[in-house]
């Protein structure tokens, strides 16, 4: 004999007095941002003449029913609505006053019922990058089904047509996109300044529903030069890092500095060859690696790398140290040692000729007056 075990949220059909009931204990969640509108869908296809649909907020409030086409919105007048084909409820322009507890109970030849637990969200995250920097965009869906909605959309330009996640960029400006087919996140390589703003995701799948706004702002790229024996500081362009959950810092390919939030890793790690041996400082609190009395070696290409649950960005910092000088040294001037030796030689006859010629002046001009 089989053993069959189900989820908890699984989908029982039962047959009660000849009447098709469907019972679910799932509770599906709704986050949204705040004056965002958002659709609880019933499940069902086309309802029949004999269904009677009611919405419930909370523990017993009804809010809205929709009896055969007649439609009555009770609570929420100006924010709710039905759609006549399927009585799922449409949430017009939501607030934190919308936030709660969902239920629709769906009666006739086929009865069902679902739950929605809706939450509001009013803070959008801000994501700060340098120009060139690589950016992605993350969606929290490991694998996508083929029912599954996921847009992106900068502010109202829609970036990938295809609901299924086809990479289709709606012009030259976002070739520089990437659509993953499996996750439906986006990588946006080598970010431009007209790139900034406002992006919006809106993923609709069987167990969830998500909105979601990051603001990116993105500055002009910075060359990084200093002297030699002065400090130089790689800033993240971050004040407080606490959404991100890794913070690794590399140059070249060697792993010199890291802040891993899940496992409060806080490491400071030399290369191979030492050349930073105890000159490295990492801000904890803004992840900006600070490298003290710099030296010609420390020259050479930086990546940064930050990796939060909505994000990932990439840097790459070119640093640039210059041999210091002493002010009594005096510079290469690139001529040959023969060529410098007989300039000084001639300069050394011209000025004896001149003091001669002074003294012979000074010498004539006496003698004149004794006379």
């Amino acid at each position: 004999m089989r053993n069959h075990s189900f989820p908890f949220w699984v989908v029982l059909a039962l047959l009660v007095d000849g009447v098709l009931v469907a019972v679910t204990d799932e509770v599906k969640p709704v986050s949204v941002m705040k004056g965002d509108s958002v659709i609880l869908n019933t499940g069902v296809s086309e309802l029949q003449s004999d269904n009677t649909i009611e919405w419930i907020f909370g523990d017993k409030l009804i809010i809205a029913k929709m009896e055969g086409k007649k439609i009555s919105i009770i609570v929420f007048r100006d924010k709710l609505n039905l759609e006549n084909e399927n009585g799922s409820l449409i949430i017009k322009d939501i607030t934190n006053e919308q936030e709660g507890l969902y239920k629709v109970d769906i009666r006739g030849r086929y009865e069902t019922s679902k739950r929605f637990n809706v939450t509001v969200r009013d803070v959008v995250e801000s994501v700060s990058v340098t120009e060139g920097d690589t950016v992605t965009l993350h969606t929290g869906v490991t694998k996508k089904q083929r029912a599954d909605q996921i847009l992106w959309k900068f502010g109202d330009q829609v970036l990938n047509t295809d609901l299924n996640g086809l990479n289709n960029p709606v012009n030259a400006r976002w070739s520089n996109i990437d659509l993953n087919d499996q996750t439906g996140e986006i990588t946006i390589r080598n970010i431009q300044r007209d790139q900034a703003g406002v992006y919006i995701l809106e993923i609709n799948t069987s167990i969830m529903i998500l909105h979601r706004k990051l603001c990116i702002t993105v500055e002009a790229m910075k060359t990084v030069s200093v002297k030699k024996g002065e400090s130089v500081t790689l800033h993240t362009g971050v004040i407080e890092i606490q959404g991100y959950d890794l913070i690794k810092w590399k140059f070249e390919e060697h792993l010199i500095a890291e802040i891993n939030q899940g496992t409060n890793l806080f490491i400071l790690e030399d290369s191979s060859d030492e050349r930073f041996k105890g000159r490295l400082q990492l801000s904890e609190k803004s992840g900006s690696l600070t490298i003290s009395d710099s030296e010609t070696t420390d020259s050479g290409v930086y990546h940064l790398n930050m990796i939060s649950s909505s994000h990932t960005v990439q840097r790459t910092i070119s640093v640039t140290v210059k041999a210091f000088i002493p002010d009594n040294h005096t510079p290469d001037s690139g001529l040959h040692p023969g060529y410098v030796a007989l300039i000084s030689v001639i300069v050394l006859v011209m000025l004896v000729a001149a003091v001669t010629l002074v003294i012979c002046y000074r010498t004539r001009n006496q003698t004149s007056e004794f006379i």
